[in-house]
């Protein structure tokens, strides 16, 4: 597989996120809708639900913290860095400092994008870039000039579709297995209540 070794720089913008007060409150008149880094699910792609919901109304501008479909958010603060594809957000959604939104230029697919920067090699550098003890983080310009693998589009769309059926595999194990212990509690709670009335 041919592919060139591109700075991140080149491939992307990577922007930051919206710094909060120490603890955000929910306004429910709030003009936005804030992503939190404790919303993002590993391998799964971020969908917004209502036990989401934290609003604020912004005194400065924020159009340049807001998030769309098809963007990555990546998890800038802590041991697990994740890249995650934006599936669905309401209108006026932003991302906290503890995210960085990434969007591809013309040479990159965004979902590309994601699935490399989860992948072990190119993890490993962003390891390298962590900085801090306490809790570790990835500087902006780190991230930036850390070099990924850039097939063609032809190739990045072909990777795209593997993942997403990966995804949707995971997604449909996940549900059968939580289906199947309902299901033995349903059967657990009925002999325990036959055997009480015995």
């Amino acid at each position: 597989m041919k592919a060139q070794m591109k700075r991140i720089a080149d491939c992307a913008e990577v922007l930051a996120g919206l710094s909060l007060k120490a603890r955000a409150e929910h306004e429910p008149q709030g003009t936005h809708q804030v992503i939190l880094m404790k919303h993002l699910k590993e391998d799964v792609p971020y969908s917004y639900h209502a036990n989401h919901q934290l609003r604020i109304s912004g005194s400065k501008s924020l159009e340049r913290y807001k998030v769309a479909k098809g963007d990555v958010l990546f998890t800038s603060r802590g041991l697990r860095n994740e890249a995650i594809m934006v599936e669905d957000v309401p209108e006026n959604t932003v991302a906290s400092s503890a995210l960085y939104i990434i969007r591809g230029k013309n040479n990159i697919q965004t979902g590309y994008l994601a699935w490399i920067l989860n992948q072990p090699h190119i993890k490993a550098k962003i390891t390298q870039a962590r900085t801090g003890a306490g809790t570790p983080l990835v500087q902006r310009a780190e991230l930036l000039d850390i070099e990924i693998p850039v097939p063609d589009i032809e190739m990045q769309t072909k990777i795209i579709s593997l993942n997403n059926l990966m995804s949707k595999e995971r997604s449909l194990r996940n549900e059968l297995f939580e289906q199947t212990k309902t299901l033995h509690r349903a059967i657990g709670q009925q002999l325990y209540t036959r055997i009480k009335k015995g």
